[in-house]
């Protein structure tokens, strides 16, 4: 007898119903919460919010596909532009604690730049050439200065 005894506390635990309730959060905005008691905060209504409303388009993530040659030769640009101003000593490198200066790379660095700047000209507008062009010139009379 003992042993039906201990044996029904826990049918009686699992006959009861939960002390909470469930409720899904991944509807849309338009719908209303299962819950009626149960308000949103905004954090919770923007994160229910499709991604494509919640950052601007620039933001937004572009496919590895959908890049073109002269997107690759702008991001290459700005690696090259800091990887020169990292070589001639004039920033720390990220993660470095000191400045240093190696000028075969920076030549190298700024040469390269030069040449995909130039491949890249029928794809630029006249001011973001004229800013390159400007950047290319500041690092080529740094590299002189120094060496």
């Amino acid at each position: 007898m003992n042993f039906k005894e201990e044996e029904q506390p826990e049918e009686h635990e699992q006959e009861q119903e939960p002390s909470f309730q469930k409720v899904d959060k991944r509807h849309s905005a338009e719908q209303e919460p299962e819950c009626g008691d149960e308000q949103e905060t905004k954090a919770e209504a923007a994160a229910q919010q499709p991604v494509d409303q919640e950052e601007p388009e620039m933001a937004q993530e572009v496919p590895l596909q959908a890049l073109d040659v002269y997107d690759t030769l702008r991001f290459m640009i700005s690696l090259l532009i800091q990887q020169a101003w990292v070589s001639l000593g004039i920033q720390k490198a990220p993660g470095a604690e000191e400045v240093e200066q190696d000028l075969p790379q920076a030549k190298v660095a700024i040469d390269t730049l030069e040449f995909v700047i130039d491949k890249l000209a029928p794809d630029l507008e006249l001011q973001e050439r004229a800013e390159l062009d400007s950047v290319l010139s500041n690092l080529q009379i740094n590299y002189v200065k120094r060496a």
